[in-house]
């Protein structure tokens, strides 16, 4: 088993960035981030007008079977159209740079959604799972296995659909062996399946093994396997079993930890079938668990294509006391983020998609008659009571679309999200009085950040309102 680190081409990366302009007609506007061979930009689309993604290959020159990859990736997953698949708009080779035009997601990825929020309701992680087992039903169907499955490349669009990302050391199932170099793993050790860990080529499973570990650390935190260096985490891979679920997060329906036991299952052909039958048990399982929790979107902050780094001009400053009228008149504005808060992340079964046998599951006892009643009709939206803790998620989110569309300036935006995160904690021990004090600092704050022009009258009109109704929620401070 030999893993090959690839380390930055710096060469080439100068290159892209001295671009600018891919194929006459991608403008680059800010680097997104970058993988073992792929960097990817937001640009703006010169001929249609509209923001992308831009992927651009950056293994170092003479590497011909990973071009071959790229090319192959491009043109197949181009042909893909399902809901649960990011869209790919164009590819070619500019400057003997090849590139992949893709839309451009909201986010945030799963990844950046743990970091945030910390382990997720079991409805919400399920139903994310669901959602990823979907869009591999469909690359497979169509012969192309991911390979590095993990919470990285799942995103999140804007309405909260998951999109399964960045297939850039996927291979054709039939092409796999001609494109792999023998004894070469690609992926992340963390999601890694153990063929791959054992350098054989990756299969449809593999990436079912790899979902199974995204689950996993969707409700726990963290994947199953860890350890210090990436060889030790591939070989637990290979020779540990997974700890029990219940153990990392007791109270879980045992029919969650069968299913994550038949996903970790070490040998493929003790896994489930395909990723169509996946769907259809986290589907059920989703049933058993009860509806998802609201899922908040937090996009990734990204500038909107074409402004730059720059900031534009600020109207006048506004007074502080102007705050509660602002926020007391914009009750549409309340209205957006409140529903903001009931947004579903789990998504019913796709029409059309195979039939799947049931999981490897014990059924669950029969819910009560009214929950059976909702539960037939799948378009019925299960609105949550607003909670101190879910009216942060919601003023945590005007933030960031605030600062993504240039109404705050980025370090106005970090520390409103720094005194959320004491608020956030007040509320977590249950010291509501003393939230209800923080919440007081962070309007006073928030009007010297606007009197000293960090904040628009635009921002203020998207922040204010979820600060007010976050201390309507609270004690009232004297």
């Amino acid at each position: 088993m030999v893993f090959v680190m690839a380390a930055p081409v710096v060469g080439q990366y100068v290159r892209v960035a001295e671009m600018r302009v891919v194929a006459d007609r991608y403008r680059l506007v800010k680097s997104l981030g970058r993988g073992g061979f792929s960097e990817v930009w937001q640009a703006e689309d010169s001929v249609l007008g509209r923001a992308v993604a831009v992927k651009v290959f950056t293994a170092p020159a003479g590497q011909a079977d990973l071009v071959a990859r790229f090319h192959r990736e491009a043109r197949t997953v181009a042909g893909l159209r399902h809901p649960n698949v990011v869209v790919v708009f164009d590819a070619g080779v500019c400057r003997d740079v090849p590139y992949v035009v893709m839309e451009l997601l909201a986010g945030p990825s799963l990844e950046r959604l743990l970091a945030l929020r910390g382990p997720l309701p079991a409805g919400l992680a399920v139903g994310y799972a669901e959602q990823a087992a979907a869009g591999l039903a469909a690359a497979h169907a169509a012969g192309v296995v991911h390979r590095d499955i993990k919470p990285g490349n799942l995103v999140l669009d804007s309405d909260g659909t998951l999109k399964v990302v960045d297939f850039g050391i996927a291979s054709l199932a039939w092409a796999s062996a001609s494109l792999t170099a023998s004894g070469v793993t690609l992926g992340t050790p963390a999601y890694l399946s153990p063929e791959q860990a054992a350098g054989r080529p990756a299969e449809p499973r593999s990436d079912l093994y790899s979902l199974g570990c995204v689950l996993y650390a969707l409700l726990t935190g963290s994947p199953p396997f860890t350890g210090d260096h990436p060889v030790a985490t591939a070989a637990q891979h290979l020779t540990a079993a997974a700890p029990p679920v219940h153990e990392r997060r007791p109270g879980l329906p045992p029919v969650i930890g069968q299913l994550l036991a038949t996903l970790l299952a070490k040998n493929p052909e003790d896994r489930p079938p395909d990723a169509a039958t996946v769907r259809g048990w986290l589907a059920e399982v989703r049933r058993t668990v009860g509806p998802a929790a609201p899922a908040l979107t937090i996009p990734i902050p990204i500038p909107v294509a074409g402004d730059g780094d720059s900031m534009p001009p600020h109207r006048p400053p506004v007074r502080r006391r102007w705050l509660l009228a602002i926020a007391g008149g914009a009750a549409i504005a309340v209205l957006l983020a409140t529903l903001a808060l009931t947004h579903l992340g789990g998504h019913p079964a796709q029409a059309g998609s195979p039939a799947s046998s049931r999981p490897p599951a014990t059924p669950a006892p029969s819910r009560p008659a009214a929950t059976k009643a909702v539960s037939r009709h799948r378009h019925v939206r299960h609105h949550a009571l607003v909670t101190p803790a879910r009216a942060v998620d919601a003023l945590r989110l005007a933030i960031v679309k605030a600062e993504n569309s240039g109404a705050i300036q980025p370090s106005a935006a970090t520390d409103l999200q720094n005194q959320l995160s004491g608020i956030s904690q007040s509320i977590s021990r249950g010291n509501l009085q003393d939230a209800g004090h923080k919440v007081g600092d962070l309007q006073h704050h928030l009007g010297d950040l606007t009197h000293n022009g960090q904040i628009s009258a635009r921002g203020l009109a998207m922040i204010g309102p979820p600060v007010s109704e976050l201390a309507r929620l609270l004690p009232q401070q004297s």
